[in-house]
């Protein structure tokens, strides 16, 4: 059923955010008496040097405040065309990070790490990650106040001989204005792998980016990875914590600080601070995952009980099914491509499971969808542009005989990184190896007859950090031992009945097209993939209709997708390749 109250306060509130944001910024910019790195800008650049703006190194001067503020803009003007019959286009809420070693033709729309932490306004940074080089990741700060921002950063490499826990405390040692910490992590399989900035501005704004990258210069370089913006969010005198209606951007900023409060004291200061923030301009659901224990039983959130993993994708999925526009027909087969950079080693009736999640709706999953999963081959690895170095983050095991099970099992699922070079469908970006991570939901399997028809729409897109594994996402729950009677089973064995275990922390965003409904009945809403940038194109060939809304997904990957030949193994960076890769190297 459709929620045309709450679009209506999307879109309102959004339109009233913009408006004083910017207010706000131009007053606070014009009270600054010296100039400042980079300096201000009256006027947006050519869309000609759009895509090489983005390559800039740390030390290049661009207009950080403008190109934040931009992203925002450009999707509202999208959505407000239409006016003169034709539809209206809303830019892709993710986006791709640059290529450095590709044309600026294949970099269109995308963004650096200096686009996002090269704002001179950037008064307080926390960095979540996983694995960091600090003195790197520093020098993408403007240069004017890198010695001044306040950088928490937070970690998950607890054990002393941890060379990244080592790496990390030495630079702690060279920068005065960065502190380090690390998460909790109850269980030793369990990892922080959530990739999150939270920046706050001297013009008293804050922001939301959540991505797939390591703070590393490899991932940054030459490999493909998402990153999604919430835009500027402006303090606000509501304080409430209410749960709210997922979709929303209260519901978001709940969860949000839910995550949070999951590090405890490590993060009281950030919790205090987004709690005096307005978050009604967002569009989209948090997914996220947490060391815990659920009931899985269980279907919503509850002020008691937060849900984490599957368990609260399966309640986000439900509610897209509800919000479902009446003009957007059901699928008789939808299609689900998971696009992951680690699979691992995953019990027999698990993936089922997870595929369930991705198709809750009304208390029970509806059609299951067929499955593609995209990992990359060790032909993929050798010929991207960094070679089999760019696999030494990409993980799958394939020496075991279980493990050749497990693989043999997935074949059927399993495509290639790159496609067959008769592709049209191209995202340029099958020579930079993957360390995205993507779950996308079509109306069917994508072909070339229905791209070119522009037949396909998405019923769901994610990003997120979490990878192919129980410990990202959750793990089976457990079952009650038919071998034990209940009156000889402890208190503690009934606890653990029917409980999901969760051991990392994760995050993730989660877009849907009803989010992106104007207030007016009239219009319909879809969903496309976009290739080589980010914005829908005007023209269709299936009749669509003027009043609708199309809201493009920039897909990483070409499509169709392309199988896995016979023999063909995925890539592990613990076999051996005599072959030599596009840097003339082996790997052993």
């Amino acid at each position: 059923m459709e929620s045309p109250n709450k679009r209506r306060r999307l879109a309102d509130g959004r339109s009233t955010e913009a408006s004083i944001g910017r207010q706000q910024r131009a007053a606070f910019l014009s009270s600054i008496s010296r100039d400042i790195s980079p300096p201000p800008s009256s006027r947006a650049p050519d869309s000609s040097t759009k895509a090489s703006t983005s390559l800039t190194t740390p030390s290049s001067v661009i207009d950080a405040n403008e190109s934040m503020s931009k992203m925002q803009g450009a999707e509202r003007k999208r959505t407000n065309e239409g006016a003169n019959g034709t539809p209206h286009l809303v830019d892709s809420p993710f986006k791709l990070t640059t290529i450095r070693d590709l044309p600026a033709s294949s970099n269109i729309d995308a963004v650096s790490l200096h686009d996002i932490l090269g704002n001179p306004l950037i008064k307080e940074a926390w960095v979540f990650n996983f694995c960091f080089d600090i003195d790197w990741m520093m020098q993408c700060f403007d240069p004017d106040v890198r010695s001044m921002v306040q950088v928490k950063v937070i970690h998950g490499s607890w054990k002393r001989e941890d060379p990244n826990k080592i790496a990390i405390d030495d630079a702690c040692e060279r920068w005065s204005n960065v502190d380090a910490a690390s998460a909790y992590l109850p269980d030793p399989f369990g990892t922080h792998h959530s990739k999150m900035f939270i920046l706050f501005t001297h013009d008293k704004q804050a922001e939301v980016i959540i991505h797939t990258a390591n703070m590393l210069p490899k991932d940054w370089a030459n490999m493909t990875q998402a990153v999604w913006r919430s835009g500027p969010l402006l303090k606000s005198d509501n304080k409430t914590q209410d749960l709210g209606e997922i979709g929303t951007g209260a519901r978001f900023k709940y969860d949000l600080l839910q995550y949070l409060k999951a590090y405890k004291r490590l993060t009281k200061s950030v919790v205090e601070q987004l709690q005096n923030f307005d978050f009604s301009s967002v569009r989209g659901a948090l997914v996220a995952s947490v060391p815990c224990k659920i009931d899985n039983t269980q279907s919503k959130s509850t002020a008691m009980q937060h849900l984490w993993g599957y368990p609260q994708l399966r309640e986000v999925i439900s509610q897209t099914q509800q919000e479902r526009s009446t003009a957007r027909p059901q699928p008789s087969q939808p299609h689900l491509i998971a696009q992951v950079s680690s699979i691992a080693t995953l019990h027999s009736d698990w993936l089922t499971t997870l595929v369930e999640a991705f198709s809750w709706a009304g208390g029970k999953p509806k059609k299951l969808p067929t499955l593609d999963i995209i990992y990359p081959t060790a032909i993929n690895v050798a010929a991207s542009l960094d070679g089999y170095a760019a696999g030494g983050s990409i993980h799958t095991k394939a020496e075991s005989p279980a493990h050749l099970k497990q693989i043999e099992k997935l074949r059927p699922h399993l495509a290639q990184w790159t496609s067959e070079p008769s592709t049209t469908f191209r995202a340029l970006r099958d020579t930079a190896a993957p360390h995205i991570k993507t779950y996308i939901q079509f109306n069917a399997k994508p072909t070339v007859d229905s791209l070119s028809k522009d037949e396909v729409a998405i019923e769901w897109a994610l990003v997120t950090s979490a990878n192919l594994s129980t410990q990202a996402w959750g793990s089976l729950p457990r079952k009650e031992d038919k071998s034990k009677s209940k009156s000889n089973s402890t208190k503690s064995d009934r606890v653990k009945e029917g409980m999901v275990h969760i051991q990392s922390f994760e995050i993730g965003v989660v877009v849907w097209p009803e989010l992106f409904c104007e207030d007016s009945s009239d219009l319909s809403v879809r969903m496309v993939p976009v290739f080589g940038k980010d914005s829908p194109h005007q023209a269709t060939d299936n009749g669509t209709n003027t009043s609708e809304i199309v809201v493009g997904i920039r897909m990483p990957y070409d499509l169709p997708t392309t199988s896995y030949k016979a023999g063909e193994l995925p890539w592990s960076p613990h076999g051996t390749y005599k072959e030599p890769d596009s840097k003339g190297k082996t790997w052993n």
